[in-house]
């Protein structure tokens, strides 16, 4: 990294971006939680000596409208920016290319990527476990360690994922009043703003499923509409390697 300052922003409902972005700060760097919303509101100065990681979830195929949001109200000034993108072994689709195109706007200088599959939270089966052995190849990537494939960032790639469209066929965070204690657990970690003690706002909540792993009565769960979501997610979830790109239209001042 040199000597330049490195920040590191993640978004990380669930925990696996936080897994990732906490193990490359071991290498040094600041590292900025963007997951709730307080943490937001007032974005830091960048200048362009600076060099960035920014680590996304992917959610249906593409980078969350929540974290594009976060990223436009950011200046880059010609500053590099690397990605690394993480998702639950299903499919990442155009993520890499869309979140360069993101940082690209909004005055970054993409170089560098990383696929990252995790374990599912719709899935039954807990794979893709973010070990130390992998972890540790993630920070060997950050440092250049490790082999890198061309990967073009698609000037042309869409700017959001289709989350929002997706999200009305998909279904809704449903709370078992029988549960809930109203403890507030799920207020505390809810991204969007979405939950409160005892109910969940349906046009705020983007489905993450940090609520419901994180109430300890288990009075949360996300209710599909149809049985496919479910079975869609368990038929494709499979153990997924690590993969890593270096943007070949992008990384050079």
């Amino acid at each position: 990294m040199g000597s330049s300052k490195l920040r590191i922003f993640y978004f990380s409902p669930t925990g696996g971006g936080a897994a990732v972005a906490n193990a490359v700060a071991k290498d040094g760097g600041e590292l900025f939680d963007v997951t709730l919303p307080e943490n937001r509101i007032i974005p830091p100065q960048i200048c362009s000596a600076d060099e960035n990681l920014f680590v996304f979830p992917v959610y249906n195929r593409g980078v969350p409208e929540i974290c594009a949001q976060y990223v436009r109200s950011l200046k880059g000034n010609g500053s590099f920016a690397d990605v690394i993108c993480i998702y639950g072994g299903v499919t990442k689709g155009k993520c890499l290319p869309q979140a360069a195109k993101l940082l690209s706007d909004c005055g970054f200088v993409p170089r560098k990527g990383a696929c990252v599959p995790a374990p599912h939270c719709y899935c039954k089966r807990q794979i893709n476990a973010l070990t130390p052995e992998r972890l540790d190849l993630i920070r060997d990537f950050m440092k250049g360690k490790v082999h890198l494939s061309p990967i073009s960032s698609e000037k042309k790639c869409a700017d959001l994922s289709v989350q929002r469209a997706m999200k009305r066929v998909t279904g809704r965070c449903i709370v078992d009043h029988s549960l809930c204690n109203g403890c507030g657990k799920c207020r505390e970690v809810c991204p969007s703003g979405a939950a409160d003690a005892t109910s969940t706002d349906d046009a705020l909540c983007i489905l993450c499923g940090a609520c419901v792993k994180k109430c300890p009565q288990g009075a949360r769960r996300i209710k599909f509409y149809t049985p496919f979501p479910s079975l869609f997610v368990n038929a494709n979830c499979k153990e997924r390697k690590d993969e890593f790109f270096c943007f070949s239209d992008g990384g050079t001042r």
